[in-house]
Parts: structure tokens; C-alpha cells; sequence
């Protein structure tokens, strides 16, 4: 039985398919280890942390060597095209007849038949490189000086020059000044002639043996960052992106609306201990401040190293993993919850406000201009919040007839999430979302929980806040600045205790702890 298998029973099936990744494609992989893994956890109990985070690595070294495979497919192939551009005698007779036309011109002996001629060979020359060298963004005739004597894009005024001019000090001034006569590669910078990010391969021009200058064949970013999509097996938080030596992305990020492309540059002792080590793992902290776990390589290609890493954050790895266990979690939370006394009580004035909304039972509201949420007798309800801080908020009366209790009434939480997608916010806004659930008792917890990951939200952006000692609460909130207070009645009781959003638990650090727990039980 597969729940009775022993760690070294495990290890052996894991070492079998380690082997047969040799031999299967990355998606057929990829489904093994997700089959294997779901008869596991469907026949035993939730395994701990550490066996949590174990499967999350697989998954994400498989998408690393996935674009590994991918980034050396293209560098293989896009060098070999250089190649062929270089060995061409079509492209090097261009290449001098340009250059004796921009020496005829220089000294005043272009005639109208000549110039008739050169633009004959350039409409040629453009549709030859159309069929054959589209790869390329541009293809630049540069003389030993540095002069563009032709561009296909006709990106150059004439007499541009790639040393002295608007490229000067660049990455690519500085491979030509130095003469090279072997074929170089210049990684991608900020190419302002073009205005975006390129690299270039600088293969050298032989005319009777003779050093005459040199085809520049300029590589646009996208054709890089195309590599680089999206995976649908990585989740929401996943991603997969390069980085050059200096620490800068030189793909998308899936989640900044900016290019961050030679723009976001990444935690240099991060990176640096990357480069140093390899290929390896690693739990970081990833630009957007989320905690992560890392999968990378190190990618050399003609004199340059390159960084592949594939991510994921901890808090949607932790989601998934209730949402495979979500009976026995569910369990634990209650539990504690139920079983824990409610935090000590502040005593605050709560300041007032300019205008307060109320919310009756059954009905929730929004506010987005200062105003103030307020609804009261939560006993055998639960109060509901969503909000996005300084922007809105949405505060939910749900009575036991809501479909949440299993009711056949309204579906208020259902209703309020769709309408925030609908009107307030980007899917890439999504994690900026909190939710919190306010109750004595709070037994729609897991039912509230199930619909927001159903929705594609996460257990670290849910919140509750519950007293079992107390009949009923009284709830106001502020949205800007977020500002929370729960005043809780109970029999006999003259004054009302008041909890803040301080006091409320955390739903993914909950199960966080839960799983830790299991670790060292």
C-alpha cells in the first residue's frame, strides 16, 4: 500500500524517475512526478514542510532545464545563422561594394548611373535579407573605423559611426575598437541608435584575405524573452526569466506592468552566489519583497554567462498543498481557533468619521471615498472584508442563509469578489487584494476559504479575526488608512472589548505552522 511506503520506497520510485527523464519529454515528465505525487499525498497524510517545498523544487528545476534546453536550442541556432551571414559571398560583396560607393562619395566621384545601381543592389540586397536573415533585427556594413557604411533598417543617417557617435562607450563601441578580427558576441545593453535592448555578433569582413571591416548583426531582446513565457505549471506566482552578470532581468517580469528588461536589477549577493554556485536551489526573497523558492543555472554562451531561473512563491506552494489536504487542515484550524482564547482586549477611542456606511444583514457595500464600513450584531453571521488599502473596501453581511453556510440564498462572497475583478482591479493586482473574515465563531471559515482559492487567491492574503468568549460584534473599517475595529459584546458585559487588524491571525501562516509542526512532531 502506498500509504504504508517507507522514505527508502519513496527514494527508490523517485530515483526511477529520474532516470526516465532521460528519455521523456519535459511535459511528459512533468505529468509522472504529478501523478506519482498525487497517489502519495491522496494515500497518506499531508507531509511535512520540508516534503512540501521537496516536490514544489521538482517542478521548478524541471521548468529551469526546460529553458536551459530552450536558451541553447536558440544561442546554437542564432549563432549558426551568424555564421552563414559571415561565410556569404553575397553579403561580403555587398559589404565592398558599399564601401568603395561610400569612398566614391567621399571624394565626389558618384554619378547618377551609380547611384541608379547601389539602390538596384539595396532593393536586392533588402528582399535577400528578408528570405534568408529575418532572425537578425538589423544587419549594419561597419568599416575599420567604425563608420556604417549600410543598414538594412536604415536605422543610420550616413556617416554614423559606432565609436564615436550615439553608440559611443557602449558594450559594442568597445568590442570595435578594439579591432577584433574573430567573431565576437556583445550581450544585450540599452542600444540607443534602436531605442531598446539588443546584442550584437560582430563576425569580421575578409576581402582578398584583407580585414576590411565588419558585418554587425544586431539580435533584438524579444526574440530572447519569446523563450521566456509564461508557464501554466508554475501557477499564478511562477516564472521563469534571465539575468545577465550585472544582476539586470533581460526578460518580462509577469508582474510589473514596466519593462523590466535591463531595468530591474536583482539583489546583488543573491545573484552573485547564483553565478558562483551553478546550478543549485535556493529560498529567497524575490524583487517584489515575496519569499520564493529558486531553481537556477548558469548558461554560457560565446564568453558570456547568463543566469536561468524559474520561481514560485512559498505562499501559493503552501496554498496548493491545503487545497490537496483541505479536510485535515480545515480540521487544525478550527481547532485552534475554537480552542484558543481570543487575544486581550484594547481599550481605544475610535476616531470619528465624516460619513458611515451600513451594512445590513444580507447586503455588502463599497466605499472609495473616505467613507466608513460599518455593520453590527455578527453573532451566528460572519462579517466580511475585502479590501485593497488607501483604495476601497468592501465590508459583507452574511447571514446562515447564505450559500456559504450551504444555504440556497445569495452568494455574497461569490458576488463581491466577482464585482472587484469586474471594476477595481487588474488580474495583476490580485495580491494587493486582503480578506478578512470576522465572527465569534467563525465556522465559515473553510467554506470562505475554499471559494477565494477557487478564485486564484491565496491562504497568506486571508485573515481572521474571531472571539468565542463573546455573543455578537460590532465591526467598523476604515480603508484609508486601513484601519480595523471589532467591538465585541458579551452577556453581562457593559462595555465592549475592541480588537484591531493587529489581532487578526493569519490563515497561510496558520497552516505554515500547522506543517512545521508535522516536521517536528
Amino acid at each position: 500500500m502506498l500509504s504504508t511506503m517507507d522514505s527508502s520506497h519513496i527514494k527508490i520510485l523517485y530515483y526511477k524517475v529520474v532516470t526516465l527523464k532521460r528519455h521523456v519529454r519535459f511535459f511528459s515528465r512533468l505529468l509522472i512526478m504529478t501523478i506519482i505525487s498525487s497517489s502519495l499525498l491522496a494515500a497518506a497524510a499531508p507531509c511535512s514542510a520540508k516534503g512540501v517545498y521537496d516536490w514544489a523544487y521538482v517542478a521548478l528545476d524541471y521548468a529551469r532545464e526546460e529553458k536551459v534546453a530552450a536558451l541553447h536550442r536558440f544561442c546554437d541556432r542564432i549563432h549558426g545563422l551568424a555564421r552563414q551571414v559571415a561565410k556569404d559571398p553575397f553579403m561580403s560583396g555587398c559589404f565592398d561594394i558599399h564601401q568603395q560607393y561610400s569612398q566614391a562619395k567621399s571624394q565626389n566621384h558618384s554619378s547618377r548611373e551609380l547611384e541608379k545601381t547601389i539602390d538596384e543592389l539595396e532593393r536586392s540586397l533588402s528582399v535577400y535579407f528578408a528570405e534568408n536573415y529575418f532572425a537578425f533585427y538589423d544587419v549594419l556594413f561597419v568599416t575599420l573605423n567604425g563608420d556604417v557604411i549600410h543598414s538594412m533598417r536604415k536605422d543610420y543617417i550616413p556617416g554614423a559611426n559606432l565609436i564615436t557617435g550615439e553608440a559611443g562607450g557602449s558594450r559594442l563601441s568597445q568590442c570595435l575598437e578594439a579591432k577584433p578580427q574573430k567573431e565576437c558576441f556583445v550581450d544585450f545593453f540599452q542600444y540607443a541608435p534602436s531605442a531598446e535592448s539588443a546584442a550584437f555578433f560582430v563576425e569580421p569582413v575578409l576581402i582578398k584575405n584583407e580585414h576590411q571591416g565588419w558585418l554587425v548583426l544586431q539580435l533584438a531582446v524579444n526574440k530572447v524573452n519569446t523563450i521566456f513565457a509564461w508557464i501554466e505549471s508554475l501557477g499564478q506566482t511562477g516564472e521563469t526569466f534571465l539575468v545577465n552578470a550585472d544582476g539586470l532581468m533581460l526578460t518580462e517580469s509577469n508582474f510589473t506592468g514596466d519593462s523590466s528588461i535591463l531595468n530591474k536589477k536583482l539583489d546583488d549577493r543573491n545573484i552573485q552566489a547564483k553565478f558562483k554556485e551553478g546550478r543549485g536551489r535556493r529560498m529567497v526573497t524575490d524583487y517584489r519583497g515575496c519569499q520564493a523558492l529558486s531553481s537556477f543555472e548558469v548558461v554560457s554562451f560565446m564568453g558570456v554567462q547568463w543566469l536561468v531561473v524559474a520561481k514560485m512563491d512559498k505562499d501559493e506552494i503552501i496554498t496548493q498543498h491545503y487545497a490537496e489536504h483541505r479536510k485535515y487542515y480545515a480540521n487544525r484550524l478550527m481547532d485552534q481557533l475554537q480552542n484558543q482564547p481570543a487575544p486581550p482586549a484594547r481599550r481605544l477611542e475610535i476616531p470619528q468619521a465624516s460619513r458611515t456606511l451600513r451594512i445590513d444583514m444580507d447586503e455588502f457595500l463599497w466605499a472609495k471615498e473616505g467613507e466608513r464600513l460599518h455593520t453590527f450584531g455578527v453573532s451566528t453571521c460572519t462579517g466580511f472584508l475585502a479590501a485593497c488599502p488607501r483604495r476601497f473596501g468592501y465590508m459583507a453581511h452574511v447571514s446562515p442563509h447564505d450559500k456559504i453556510y450551504g444555504g440556497g440564498g445569495v452568494n455574497l462572497v461569490g458576488r463581491m469578489v466577482k464585482r472587484i475583478e469586474s471594476f477595481d482591479i487588474l488580474p495583476s493586482e490580485k495580491r494587493s487584494l486582503i480578506f478578512m473574515v470576522i465572527a465569534p465563531r467563525s465556522e465559515t471559515l473553510p467554506a470562505i476559504i475554499d471559494k477565494l482559492i477557487e478564485e486564484g487567491y491565496l491562504l497568506s492574503q486571508i485573515l481572521v479575526l474571531n472571539n468565542p468568549q463573546a455573543e455578537s460584534a460590532a465591526i467598523l473599517y476604515d480603508y484609508d488608512p486601513s484601519r480595523l475595529h471589532v467591538l465585541w459584546r458579551s452577556r453581562g458585559q457593559t462595555s465592549s472589548a475592541v480588537h484591531t487588524l493587529d489581532d487578526a491571525k493569519n490563515v497561510g501562516a496558520m497552516v505554515k505552522e500547522i506543517m512545521q509542526a508535522e516536521e517536528t512532531g
